[in-house]
C-alpha cells in the first residue's frame, strides 16, 4: 500500500511538471501573436508611418505575386492544361488576392490613423 501511494504521488508530480510544461510552452508561442497584434492607437506618428509604409510594401509584394500566378494561369490555360490544373491555379490567385484585401484594409487602417496621429500632435 505504501509502495502504491508513493508512486501515485510521484505519477502526479510528473504529470504537474508536464502541464506546467505545456502551460508555458503554449505562452512562449502565443507572445508573438500579442506582440503583432498590438495597439496601433498608442503609437507615435513616426512608428505609425514606419507601419504604414510596411504594409504597403507587403501589399505591393503580394500584388506583384498575384500578377504573376494571373499570368501563370493565362498561359497554362492558352496551353491546353487540364481543368484540374487551372482551379489549382484559381485557387492559389483566389488566396493571394484575399491576403492582398486584408493587407490592403490594414494599409488603409494604418494611413488614415496616421494621419489622425500626425494632425492630433501637429495641433498640441
Amino acid at each position: 500500500m505504501g509502495k502504491d501511494s508513493i508512486l501515485a504521488g510521484r505519477g502526479r508530480r510528473i504529470l504537474g511538471g508536464f502541464f506546467l510544461l505545456l502551460l508555458t510552452g503554449g505562452l512562449f508561442f502565443m507572445g508573438p501573436a500579442v506582440v503583432q497584434a498590438q495597439d496601433y492607437e498608442s503609437m507615435m506618428p513616426e512608428a505609425l508611418s514606419r507601419e504604414v509604409r510596411k504594409a504597403e510594401s507587403e501589399y505591393r509584394k503580394v500584388m506583384d505575386e498575384v500578377g504573376a500566378a494571373e499570368t501563370a494561369r493565362l498561359t497554362r490555360a492558352a496551353a491546353g492544361a487540364a481543368e484540374a490544373e487551372l482551379r489549382e491555379l484559381d485557387a492559389r490567385v483566389g488566396a493571394l488576392v484575399t491576403k492582398a484585401e486584408r493587407l490592403k484594409v490594414q494599409a488603409d487602417y494604418l494611413d488614415e490613423l496616421y494621419e489622425a496621429k500626425r494632425k492630433e500632435y501637429r495641433n498640441k
